[in-house]
């Protein structure tokens, strides 16, 4: 999903550099029902649970990336660390939204002939939050210094909401509560994969998988 592999890597290099609900009888109740689609056996699966990708990364940065889904709500985790085992954190970010599968469709425009013509699935996600959360020292003292999004009391352990700012703090207009973003995401198995490509999924949907692989625990 690039608007938030974009903001995850722009984080990364300041670092480095220096519900649905419903009312009924005066109860609010909140939608439950599992989310389905199709997988690439041609099976109906449920959405639900909890997908996870390996430690990745370079350079003092790496990654280890998660996603849980329940019922119509998403929650993307990038916990960001200095090492290739991905055992000192330096800092999470967090962005919840809520999504609505679509309809199917099938990939196109890769150079690898073999990733195109893949059924997969239409998503619309609604962006709802932004958290950031340090979780070293180093990271602390760098994001006070260049008081990321304009904040100079950063904490460790201690999250921020930096949806709808800049990162100089100044707002960011744009970056309103049910923002929406284009995805496709296909399932084979045990393994997840959204959109990747250049598509800006914010007007449009990718038409290339990411290559990137999240397995479901």
């Amino acid at each position: 999903m690039k608007n938030i592999f974009f903001i995850t890597l722009m984080i990364s290099t300041l670092f480095f550099m220096q519900s649905c609900s419903t009312e009924e009888e005066s109860t609010a109740t909140t939608t439950t029902t599992s989310q389905t689609m199709t997988d690439s056996a041609g099976a109906t699966v449920s959405l639900d649970g909890t997908y996870t990708r390996k430690c990745e990364g370079s350079s003092s940065n790496y990654y280890k990336p998660q996603i849980v889904l329940s019922a119509t709500n998403y929650t993307e985790t990038w916990p960001a660390f200095s090492d290739s085992d991905c055992d000192n954190a330096t800092y999470t970010n967090i962005v919840t939204a809520t999504f609505a599968v679509g309809s199917a469709t099938t990939t196109s425009g890769s150079d690898n002939s073999s990733k195109n013509d893949v059924a997969v699935t239409k998503i619309d996600i609604a962006i709802q939050s932004q958290t950031l959360t340090p979780k070293h020292a180093d990271t602390v003292t760098s994001w006070n210094s260049a008081e990321l999004y304009g904040f100079n009391d950063w904490a460790i352990d201690v999250a921020k909401t930096t949806w709808g700012l800049n990162d100089n703090g100044t707002t960011n207009a744009t970056e309103v509560v049910g923002y929406k973003i284009y995805d496709i995401w296909y399932i084979s198995g045990t393994s997840f994969q959204y959109g990747g490509g250049d598509v800006d999924t914010s007007k449009a949907y990718p038409t290339e998988l990411n290559y990137s692989i999240f397995v479901k625990q």
